[in-house]
């Protein structure tokens, strides 16, 4: 009998271990993932927020699925850094497969937000100019109603997680 307990207390933790994605995944995270990370980051102190985003650089990272999932549930929360980020990410598929419309999206959303340093939002901006270039250089482009929808969809998303969020037991 105590071999088998054991047993079983060894293979738990495993198992967990083993369901957990690996840092090379590039799967595009799911609603239940996303809400579940904006959880665990709504819970941390806005300073330790902050001063985690600041660190997450996704071209020289070793855990470059957590940093891109951490981005992904700050940026559903409304944060313009993780927001950038997520641009990032999609632009250069890191910790996510490529996807210049999601890159273009979460820069443009990023640029939306109302930012306090004049710089920041230029680059911002440029940076969503940039992507759209790119886009509408492509054949066949998306058209602007095209960009606008998207933008319209995922802003409409944050607004369904962060309710999500609010009826979440704590």
């Amino acid at each position: 009998m105590k071999k088998l307990l054991l047993t079983i207390a060894m293979a738990v933790p495993l198992a967990t271990a083993c369901a957990q994605e690996p840092e090379e995944a590039k799967t595009r995270p799911n609603k239940q993932e996303i809400v579940g990370m904006m959880t665990k980051i709504s819970r941390m102190p806005a300073q330790q927020q902050s001063s985690k985003i600041d660190t997450v650089n996704l071209s020289a990272s070793k855990t470059l699925r957590s940093d891109f999932m951490f981005c992904t549930g700050l940026a559903y929360l409304g944060n313009y850094k993780a927001q950038k980020c997520l641009g990032e990410a999609y632009e250069n598929g890191r910790g996510i497969v490529e996807d210049l419309s999601e890159a273009y999206t979460w820069y443009a959303i990023a640029a939306d937000n109302k930012i306090p340093d004049k710089d920041t939002q230029e680059k911002l901006q440029a940076e969503k100019d940039r992507i759209e270039n790119k886009l509408l250089a492509a054949y066949p482009h998306p058209t602007e109603d095209d960009l606008a929808d998207m933008i319209k969809a995922q802003k409409s998303r944050i607004e369904q997680y962060q309710a999500d969020l609010k009826r979440a037991p704590k």
